[in-house]
């Protein structure tokens, strides 16, 4: 590898990052409007630089080697303070961008703060949201090295390069089947007993902290069926007998179009509040503050279009 910096053109790191963050030579030429051959010359180039080759294939698109995904952290960062730099106070305007944001989400956000943001930038073509799984995402590594821009959830943490900003609060509510035969009056802890649940895989349920209020107030539920995705909730409880215990907002979100039923949770559920998460070194920087705001904004226009649907809802 040279350590002769004359050597390298800053269009190089840009094709890097291009390529490592779509996966897929093609898509990184179509991303910065260059042709593909263009695009892999220069990474040829830059694979003689650093005598590594960087992306080997596989399927329809190309995977990083362990050099590319030691470098993507410090290129990024420096693509970053060049960018924030030459933009100084400027707005970022997402019609003249090319830039993906790679954002962490849970489900339960999901419906809620996506559509609105996607209504913002689907007619630019341009700038793109691309959702990392949360399995298999660690995240403090990955806000560290540059892999993930933006993380948003119910839990914070108190290192010195984060920061982060509330975004709203987590309820908590029971959904169940329209006219379910066993639920007539008020929702109870007994029907919490005597009925049988449907929730998420322990490892996934330990980022709430349900099962912990359940304990403490001696609670017994039957968990009938476990899933790893809070999308198949809402159909299979519209569809069985069996109920959940599921986030509010998700669940007004998903009972407009599912034959389902909200039901306040009877026993106290210590708050929880929603986060958006990131390195400080994004602060400032034009689009990472543009994407903070379009998350802010979307979250209180979903839950005003939710409140004009259906007042009822937001009252349980």
């Amino acid at each position: 590898m040279t350590n002769d910096l004359r050597k390298f053109d800053l269009n190089l790191l840009i094709v890097f990052e291009a390529v490592f963050t779509t996966g897929n030579i093609s898509k990184a030429a179509r991303q910065l409007n260059q042709s593909q051959p263009t695009l892999s010359n220069s990474l040829t180039r830059l694979r003689g630089l650093v005598d590594d080759p960087l992306f080997v294939r596989k399927g329809k698109g190309v995977e990083p080697t362990t050099k590319a995904i030691s470098m993507i952290g410090p290129v990024r960062d420096a693509l970053q303070i060049i960018r924030t730099g030459v933009a100084g106070s400027m707005e970022f305007e997402p019609s003249l961008s090319k830039r993906t944001f790679r954002i962490l989400i849970l489900d339960q956000l999901e419906p809620i703060l996506i559509p609105p943001v996607v209504r913002q930038i689907q007619d630019h073509q341009s700038v793109s949201l691309e959702a990392v799984p949360l399995a298999t995402t660690p995240v403090v590594e990955s806000l560290n090295n540059g892999t993930l821009d933006l993380a948003l959830s119910v839990f914070t943490n108190d290192l010195d390069e984060f920061e982060c900003e509330v975004v709203g609060c987590a309820d908590l509510v029971v959904i169940a089947r329209k006219d379910h035969p066993k639920i007539n009056g008020p929702f109870t802890i007994e029907h919490l007993r005597e009925i049988s649940h449907i929730a998420l895989i322990p490892q996934m349920r330990a980022l709430s902290r349900v099962d912990e209020a359940l304990q403490r107030l001696n609670i017994e539920r039957h968990i009938a069926y476990t899933v790893t995705k809070m999308w198949s909730f809402p159909y299979i409880v519209a569809n069985t007998d069996l109920i959940a215990l599921f986030p509010g907002d998700f669940a007004r979100a998903a009972a407009r179009h599912f034959p389902i039923e909200l039901q306040p949770v009877p026993f106290e559920v210590p708050e929880q509040q929603i986060y958006m998460i990131w390195k400080k070194n994004l602060t400032d920087d034009p689009g990472h503050r543009w994407l903070r705001n379009q998350i802010k904004s979307a979250y209180r226009q979903s839950l005003m279009e939710l409140e004009a649907a259906d007042p009822a809802l937001m009252t349980t």
